[in-house]
């Protein structure tokens, strides 16, 4: 595949996908270029699924603008797009004096940096929102709009609104050779040259070396490694907060939050790493994270782990978004997308078509746009629990664990992005991401993705 455009996204991860999205409510002809076969499979695979309000987020910077603007536009337009929210809050807990004083401290930073809903609350408020954690804590800050989201969902929806709306999805199509041509580029990729106006740089792990494609060497990539433990559904109503410790300067620390899925969430672990494709869940990770639930929230060894992962976070060698515009060079770098990428990517994507459109390139606004919506996959919204089911398929359960259907896979299977491996799947629909991780579902749910591949090729 090539073809000639506007715009060139170079990373189908949140951000990348969020910035088509909103590339697409232009008269522009806009490309989002992946190097894997699916998208959201890089980074935007393994966070902590935290709608952040950028209250944690360093005061004044960009990053709390855009994470701040994010928070605001995806509690007013993912319900719309299906997406799951619930606004549950977070307790950032102090377990002695001087932490206190740290929480006091870090409040009233936060509501002098605008964000008037936050207070500090004593430990009867504290036991009274998250009656099984720990006795002891003496004091927390308590942010009532931080909530859980989606993650796997998040960068499908805006992809899939994007591609609707206009823009091309080019999937297995590494950038390997980048080409100044008069006023723009030429993009080698193994699927043919894209030739673009402005090239945007979300490559994610790999931006600094789609930087250097361009001839650009404004940061260096220093990945960072967070480990998470996933327990079962029965821990779910142990928690119904998120639950933070008290940061360090460098270190946000390991946090435990209820998922949109059901589940119970710990984590990340912060590792310096060197090899960015370095995916590896450790003991030594684990025995951290079980340490962390022994001291926060001990009831939850009580219940089985469901699953284990890891996520990348993409830093720099500089604490903070690496937005880089480059007029003249026709081209524009969103780098340095921490752990906040998911929660700030609809701001980020504001921020970045500011840039382009006008600044960059002329590009009308369209009179109007098609709305989409993907199935809400939070737990209790399966077509079948709800009645909704008037499709036979819908009623035939194919992962009894998380009550999927061959009706939900079908569809995921039909869908104009529709999933090219099972682990996509898997994200499109949540099968084989229950207690028994496939175990019973696995063989049949494979041999139904290899048919209706097959049967989508001819």
């Amino acid at each position: 595949m090539s073809g000639r455009y506007d715009v060139a996204i170079v990373g189908a991860g949140v951000v990348g996908c969020a910035i088509a999205r909103e590339l697409s409510r232009y008269e522009l002809r806009t490309i989002l270029i992946e190097a894997r076969s699916d998208l959201g499979d890089g980074v935007s695979k393994g966070n902590s699924a935290v709608l952040s309000t950028g209250a944690d987020t360093p005061f004044g910077s960009l990053e709390c603008k855009l994470v701040s603007r994010g928070h605001q536009r995806y509690v007013a337009e993912a319900p719309a797009m299906g997406l799951p929210i619930k606004a549950i809050g977070s307790l950032t807990v102090a377990w002695n004096n001087d932490e206190r004083r740290i929480v006091e401290q870090l409040q009233a930073e936060t509501v002098a940096a605008g964000f008037h809903d936050v207070v500090v609350v004593g430990a009867d408020e504290i036991y009274r929102r998250a009656p099984h954690i720990a006795p002891g804590a003496v004091a927390a800050m308590w942010d009532p709009e931080e909530g859980i989201v989606d993650p796997f969902s998040t960068p499908y929806a805006y992809a899939l609104d994007a591609v609707t709306n206009g823009v091309t999805f080019q999937d297995r199509s590494p950038v390997e050779k980048a080409e100044r041509n008069g006023a723009g580029w030429h993009l080698h990729t193994p699927r043919g040259v894209v030739e673009a106006g402005i090239v945007i740089n979300c490559g994610g792990l790999g931006a600094a070396k789609i930087e250097a494609l361009g001839g650009f060497s404004d940061f260096v990539m220093k990945p960072r490694r967070g480990q998470f433990l996933v327990f079962d559904k029965s821990a779910r109503t142990l928690l119904d907060v998120v639950l933070k410790p008290v940061p360090t300067p460098l270190y946000r620390g390991i946090l435990m939050t209820p998922t949109i899925f059901g589940n119970i969430l710990v984590g990340p672990t912060s590792e310096e790493i060197d090899d960015p494709d370095d995916w590896r869940v450790t003991q030594s990770g684990i025995d951290a994270l079980l340490a962390a639930v022994r001291r926060l929230l001990p009831q939850l060894l009580d219940h089985e782990i469901t699953a284990t992962y890891c996520g990348i976070r993409p830093g720099t060698e500089r604490p903070e978004y690496r937005i880089i515009p480059r007029p003249d060079e026709r081209w524009l770098t969103v780098g340095g997308i921490r752990s906040t990428g998911l929660s700030g990517s609809l701001g980020i994507a504001e921020h970045v078509a500011g840039l382009v459109v006008g600044e960059m390139i002329g590009g009308r606004r369209k009179p109007s746009h098609t709305v989409v919506s993907v199935p809400s996959l939070a737990a209790g919204e399966r077509p079948w629990l709800n009645g909704k089911a008037a499709d036979p398929e819908h009623c035939e359960i194919m992962c009894h664990c998380e009550g999927i259907t061959l009706g939900e896979i079908r569809e995921a299977m039909a869908s104009p992005l529709a999933p090219r491996s099972l682990k996509a799947l898997k994200r499109r629909t949540r099968v084989m991401f229950g207690r028994c991780q496939g175990f019973f579902c696995g063989a049949r749910v494979q041999a139904l993705f290899e048919r209706l591949s097959a049967e989508r090729s001819t």
